[in-house]
């Protein structure tokens, strides 16, 4: 079995997801408690958590309520919604690809590639009509 080590933006990534994760679910956060939460999720120091809060409020991703809780914004809720579902939606088109690779026999293989794009173009892109908003 071979583990696979992210590189570091895939790492990164992940990790900003989680922040963003941990701020979508609770509806705010302090800074405190988002880094209490990238520290015993990650193990990230409490600077590195800091400057990614920073960044994120730079981008316009976050934003702080004057209170010292910070909040997606509306507008990146929706966005985030839709890209939780694509990158669902892309993990498991990997794992359905990497099982289609493993086929040995071409013509079930060309088979079964044909039917995996014909499951792609059929999955819709975004969030159910419900959770938009």
């Amino acid at each position: 079995m071979s583990t696979e080590v992210p590189d570091g933006a895939t790492q990164r990534h992940s990790r900003i997801m989680d922040l963003l994760t941990f701020i979508n679910l609770r509806g705010r956060a302090t800074i405190t408690q988002i880094q209490s939460h990238m520290m015993t999720t990650f193990g990230l120091k409490f600077k590195t958590t800091s400057e990614m809060i920073q960044e994120l409020g730079t981008a316009g991703i976050i934003k702080e309520d004057g209170h010292g809780f910070w909040y997606l914004t509306e507008k990146q809720q929706t966005a985030f919604k839709r890209m939780i579902v694509q990158e669902e939606k892309q993990k498991q088109a990997n794992q359905l690809l990497k099982r289609i690779d493993n086929i040995k026999d071409q013509k079930a293989r060309k088979k079964a590639l044909d039917l995996y794009d014909k499951l792609l173009n059929a999955l819709p892109d975004q969030a159910p009509a419900e959770d938009q908003s």
